[in-house]
């Protein structure tokens, strides 16, 4: 594994280095989950889909963005998935996140 701080230049505005990448199935949808980590040693995640059940406002996306360890990070992107699905609900969509 490189050092990060190899890529640290004026002309970027920040660098993650991709640490995992999974892929899980809930129903007939496929998931990546990314986990990334920055040059201050935090950890991130970002999910590839969204999941907004028929009766839900808006889609659930964690607020959080650093966090302290890959297993937590691993953790809360697992969360943001399984918290809102509802495989009984036949008019519920998984959304793309444009910024996977």
């Amino acid at each position: 594994m490189l050092d990060i701080d190899y890529l640290e230049d004026a002309a970027f505005e920040s660098v993650e280095e991709v640490v995992r990448q999974f892929i899980v199935k809930m129903g007939n949808q496929k998931i990546k989950i990314r986990i990334t980590r920055d040059a201050h040693g935090h950890f991130q995640f970002v999910n590839s889909h969204y999941y907004q059940g028929s009766k839900q406002a808006e889609s659930y996306i964690a607020s959080l963005s650093n966090y302290p360890s890959e297993k937590i990070a691993i953790m809360n992107a697992k969360l943001q998935i399984v918290s809102s699905y509802d495989p009984t609900d036949e008019n519920g969509v998984w959304l793309e996140n444009d910024s996977f």
